[in-house]
């Protein structure tokens, strides 16, 4: 057995980008992503929210065929910690999500961080099976973010932030 880390960080306002995202606009869509998470992860088919707070939700997730666990759905429990991160919790795998906005010298230095771990029962250590897929979840996991990012920069331009994103 394996666990699989993976984290990814990048810019959400790089030099020269348009429009320049704020703190709000970045967090009215992780809650949008914790909702409906199959706008922005591609193996994901659907999903439903069970149970929702201000600070916790859980939700019914779905994959598409062999692309997630054996029968295709998982339930995760989800701390929002408003503005900053989303903690998502498989209890039936073991798997840990982590998203997280952060600031760096000014309001719109922003960046946005996504941390991974994957349990692995039937992969072995130090097998070329281990590095595959850690390979594999490594590119997942830098779209994922770069996804996320670009998802809200278009809903900015389109007008569609500070009303409710279009989901």
């Amino acid at each position: 057995m394996v666990i699989l880390y993976q984290s990814q960080t990048l810019p959400i306002n790089p030099p020269n980008v348009s429009p320049v995202l704020t703190l709000a606009e970045i967090w009215e869509v992780m809650i949008v992503k914790c909702r409906k998470p199959e706008l922005f992860v591609a193996p994901i088919n659907g999903s439903e929210v069970l149970e929702e707070t201000d600070t916790f939700m859980k939700r019914s997730v779905t994959f598409k065929e062999g692309m997630g666990p054996p029968g295709g759905e998982v339930i995760e429990e989800l701390q929002i910690r408003k503005p900053w991160k989303v903690d998502f919790y498989n209890k039936d795998s073991g798997a840990f999500i982590n998203n997280t906005i952060s600031q760096g010298e000014n309001e719109t230095d922003l960046y946005l961080s996504f941390y991974f771990e994957w349990p692995y029962p039937n992969i072995e250590a130090g097998s070329k099976e281990e590095k595959e897929t850690s390979d594999r979840l490594w590119e997942m996991a830098k779209k994922t973010v770069q996804g996320t990012i670009d998802h809200v920069r278009e809903a900015a331009k389109k007008g569609e932030l500070g009303q409710g994103v279009k989901q």
